[in-house]
């Protein structure tokens, strides 16, 4: 099977007729179709399932209601509120039928009716005609054939399944996976239909049970009915939130646009124009005390230098006047002993002793004692080493704070009046209400969806018990034990059957890890408990890594590389469909899986991706294998998104186009 063309209408997000064209070339099996978070790859991924199987694609035991509930949620939402009336997806493919080629065309349409239910038209065209000889039951048949809904999921998967495998450490999602492989859900459906075959021959013995295992029965059947219902109603109150969500993102857009952000931040601008003013303030306070003491003087620096001269001078006079006062005292006492003749002789010959000169000594001009002048000292040298750096800091801070209240001031005049806004405003904050209301109805919902996990666990426990003991009662008649017999045998085949397919799951697994693993050949072998389905990793030496101790890339990677496993064993030609495989990976291990996996898994791989999970240099590892890229562009203003030919820039897809 090949993928030609998906072609949806009014489904989801995208408005009216959208095609993607999933055109390959041999050598070039990857189509990328790139979109950012909720511009409708889940949708598309959702439109290939529905597309091909219907309500099966939701579940086996899905309730009509329930899909009528969950497709109605899927008809494209116009920006005014108003659904679409009808909505399709169509898939174009080709196959290969009794050694013949055809091309196919699968659409399944749904619309409303006047009383409001939901219609489905299922339709089929083999090469141009449509095929009108069969009932709606015998063509979902005939797509069921093509890719039974057991195995969809190893072909159409996304990021959330690999990480359910990932994390799965009971071995419970594997254990399904591998019944619906082989084939033995429906040998469970067998098996479950021989012991109530059984126990319908043990007669009387089992009045009081059957009772009971109608009453078991009913009420798991009304559990599970109590949950899809919750599930359903979960699933449009998202889709109502997904609409008012977009609702508030264009008011705001709007409200920006005409200037509410800068009205948002108005008590903001004021309240720093304030704060700004009152620093300019005290600044300005600061310099000016610093004006009227000492900065003066370092503004004329000369004069507070001849002044400290001055005072150097003044302290050298006052300590010769100091030392020619005890001089003239002492004089008498030292003539007497000197012998002198002459006073003067004497002073002279001290005053050279000392180096006191009599003539040009200077004098002092001031009466400033020598406490006065130290301190007056101390100032002058404050004024050399710090009341300039004072000064120039005060300037500095005082012209920033002016420039703060400069931009204040200048913001504000930018503010539009609250009366224009106010519609803007109302209108966002009606929204943002309806909003917390629809979030206060799915936090109750959730906890409606917890307790009826709970009630559908204990049903099921209580169903189980039931039919334990209605198993019992049926080994006491001819007929139960002969269905008995054949339900052993089939449990036989399925052993045989599982054991011998589950072997070449392990060495493929086990390879197809090595191949995308960093670390190179790195195990050995993987190993499924044949009882528990838990898988344990080996090494080479023969010891066992316990999964655990495996990164959190490294359990996706083993997660992705038991599906390629199980779509291998699936032993079917089908094309890959995954959304954002990359998401939780490293760069190396996203590049392992660019060139070991993507191109490899089939020869058809659709790749639906975020631009960070593919950027520019990813796409470089792919472009020789990848055929086309396309974009989904969503527009908020009309609630819709686009399919667009391109992905990347300009120049590469010049060179895509030239390819």
């Amino acid at each position: 099977m090949i993928f030609e063309s998906l072609e949806l209408e009014d489904f989801g997000l995208y408005a009216g007729r959208q095609r993607l064209d999933l055109r390959t070339e041999p050598g070039r099996p990857i189509v990328l179709v790139g979109g950012t978070n909720g511009a409708g790859k889940t949708t598309l991924l959702e439109a290939f399932t529905l597309c091909l199987h219907g309500r099966r694609a939701l579940g086996h035991r899905v309730s009509r209601e329930r899909y009528d509930g969950h497709i109605g949620s899927r008809f494209h939402v116009r920006p005014n509120g108003e659904p679409a009336k009808a909505c399709s997806v169509s898939l174009s493919f080709t196959h290969v039928h009794s050694a013949r080629e055809s091309e196919y065309v699968v659409t399944r349409r749904w619309r409303r009716t006047n009383k409001g239910r939901l219609q489905e038209r299922l339709t089929i065209a083999v090469d141009g005609e449509d095929v009108d000889d069969f009932s709606d039951t015998s063509r979902q048949d005939f797509l069921d054939s093509l890719l039974p809904p057991g195995l969809a999921g190893f072909f159409l998967f996304d990021g959330e399944k690999i990480q359910a495998l990932a994390d799965d450490e009971n071995g419970e999602l594997l254990a399904d996976a591998v019944k619906r492989l082989l084939g033995l859900d429906l040998i469970g459906q067998l098996q479950a239909d021989l012991k109530r075959f059984a126990g319908g021959t043990a007669k009387g013995k089992r009045r009081a049970l059957q009772e009971r295992l109608a009453q078991a029965g009913a009420a798991h059947d009304a559990a599970q009915a109590k949950l899809a219902e919750v599930l359903d109603r979960r699933a449009n109150l998202q889709s109502r939130e997904d609409q008012i969500q977009a609702r508030i993102a264009r008011i705001r857009d709007r409200l920006a646009r005409e200037g509410g952000a800068l009205a948002a931040e108005r008590a903001a601008t004021e309240a720093a124009a304030r704060k700004a003013a009152a620093e300019t303030a005290a600044a300005g306070e600061e310099l000016r005390g610093l004006v009227t003491g000492l900065l003066p003087f370092a503004i004329a620096q000369r004069i507070a230098d001849s002044v400290e001269q001055r005072l150097d001078v003044e302290q050298a006079a006052e300590e010769n006047e100091i030392i020619a006062r005890r001089l003239k005292a002492a004089a008498p006492k030292l003539r007497r002993r000197l012998q002198s003749k002459t006073d003067d002789s004497v002073l002279e010959t001290l005053r050279e002793t000392f180096g006191v000169r009599s003539k040009a000594a200077p004098a002092r001009l001031h009466d400033v004692t020598a406490a006065e002048r130290a301190v007056m000292l101390d100032q002058l040298h404050l004024v050399r080493d710090a009341v300039r750096a004072d000064a120039a800091r005060l300037g500095k801070r005082l012209r920033a704070a002016q420039d703060q209240v400069d931009r204040a001031e200048r913001k504000l005049a930018q503010v539009p009046d609250d009366e224009a806004l106010a519609p803007v405003i109302s209108d966002l904050q009606e929204a943002e209400r309806l909003l917390g209301t629809l979030q206060a109805d799915m936090n109750r919902v959730d906890d409606e969806h917890r307790q009826a996990e709970h009630e559908l666990k204990v049903a099921a426990r209580e169903l189980q018990r039931a039919e334990d003991a209605d198993e019992k009662v049926t080994k006491g008649v001819k007929s139960a034990r002969l269905a008995l017999r054949t339900i052993e045998l089939l449990k036989e085949y399925g052993r045989r059957s599982e054991q011998q397919r589950l072997q070449q799951i392990e060495l493929d697994a086990a390879r197809y890890f090595n191949r995308l693993s960093r670390k190179g050949e790195m195990l050995s072998g993987i190993v499924i408990d044949r009882e528990s389905f838990r898988i344990r990793v080996i090494r080479w030496d023969g010891t066992e890594l316990p999964k655990e101790r495996l990164s959190a890339g490294e359990k996706q990677l083993l997660a992705i590389a038991i599906l390629w496993a199980l779509s291998q064993a699936s032993r079917r030609p089908l094309p890959v469909v995954v959304d954002t495989p990359l998401a939780r990976l490293d760069a190396e291990h996203r590049r392992r899986l660019l060139t070991e996996y993507l191109p490899h898994v089939s020869h058809q791989v659709v790749v639906l991706s975020t631009d960070t999970e593919v950027d520019v240099a990813a796409a470089a590892q792919l472009d020789d294998v990848t055929a086309r890229r396309i974009s989904l562009t969503h527009d908020l203003e009309t609630a819709a998104t686009r399919i667009e030919q391109g992905y990347f820039s300009s120049a590469e897809e010049v060179q895509s186009d030239a390819r």
